[in-house]
């Protein structure tokens, strides 16, 4: 019979999310349906490089991605994890080539599965409304990653949207080559581009579903975004849950990211550097849906598809 390491409990479980820009890992407790976060780390291995236009992924990022997966993975089992699991989106599912991280994965050790929009979405939910200021009455939630953008809308009655947006930083970085100092008409075609998504993809799908004025941002933007805001690398879940932006406030946030050259960017408190140029297709992004669809206030949260797949 197998022993117990001395750190390790029924409840202690962690989950590795492969993004199409990083890896990112949660430790937690996981008891009657509370999440209790030990550990929340991310590295950029930028995974959907590349992908979205050649449909494959590429060797080396496939190779990164696993090796800090596998780093992660050991790190959660030293920490006395029972389980350690790992889930792939957009690149992943989207790729041809997905099998071949799977079997990355396999070499290090760690179970991969490649969810479905549909699945990540549900996901996003679960781990949102996990927390008692979510738990139930109206929400809206939105998960801007590197290749795609989960958009949910629930109220008292259930589910009234869930849906997988092909729109994310990375594909969007992809599609316009900024300067380093981004020249105004670069950062008009990038609006451009996203009221033409909206138009076409989004506001069709809303049609009368009812919409509250807070927005539930998940993912690495706006926890980034708060931190840019607070001037702070060191913003804990709990600090970072309590915050609430209103909209100018993420408008005037948006204006002056995209005014700063790549090098100031890169030099800013609470953003790391290698995310300097993927904050600006987020921030757009977020200020983009909050303008359309009326959302006044926005609400970070570290809450996601993380915490769904421990919850699931």
């Amino acid at each position: 019979m197998e022993t117990m390491d001395e750190n390790q409990t029924q409840n202690r479980r962690a989950v590795i999310d492969v993004g199409s820009n990083s890896v990112k890992l949660l430790v937690a407790e996981v008891t009657s349906g509370d999440v209790t976060p030990l550990v929340h780390e991310g590295e950029q291995t930028r995974l959907g490089r590349g992908v979205f236009d050649s449909g494959k992924l590429d060797p080396e990022a496939i190779a990164q991605t696993a090796f800090v997966a596998g780093r992660f993975a050991e790190k959660a089992r030293r920490m006395g994890a029972v389980e350690v699991k790992a889930v792939a989106t957009s690149a992943a599912r989207e790729a041809r080539n997905g099998m071949d991280l799977i079997e990355a994965f396999r070499d290090v050790n760690v179970p991969l599965t490649i969810i479905e929009g549909e699945r990540e979405a549900e996901l996003v939910l679960r781990g949102v409304r996990s927390h008692s200021d979510f738990s139930d009455g109206p929400l809206a939630i939105i998960d801007v990653g590197g290749g795609s953008t989960e958009l949910l809308v629930a109220d008292e009655t259930g589910l009234r949207l869930q849906h997988s947006f092909p729109l994310g930083t990375v594909r969007l970085l992809e599609q316009h080559r900024l300067s380093d100092l981004p020249a105004a008409q670069e950062r008009a075609k990038v609006i451009e581009a996203l009221d033409q998504f909206l138009d076409d993809q989004v506001t069709p799908l809303l049609g009368t579903v009812a919409l509250p004025g807070m927005l539930v941002g998940a993912g690495g933007t706006p926890v980034f975004l708060s931190r840019i805001l607070k001037e702070t690398d060191d913003l804990d879940a709990t600090e970072l849950e309590a915050l609430s932006w209103l909209l100018p406030e993420v408008q005037s946030l948006t204006d002056r990211l995209w005014m700063m050259s790549l090098e100031r960017r890169q030099a800013l408190a609470g953003l790391p550097a290698d995310r300097a140029d993927v904050i600006l297709f987020g921030a757009a992004i977020y200020e983009a849906v909050m303008m359309r669809c009326g959302f006044h206030e926005l609400r970070p949260t570290m809450r996601g598809v993380r915490y769904g797949s421990l919850l699931s």
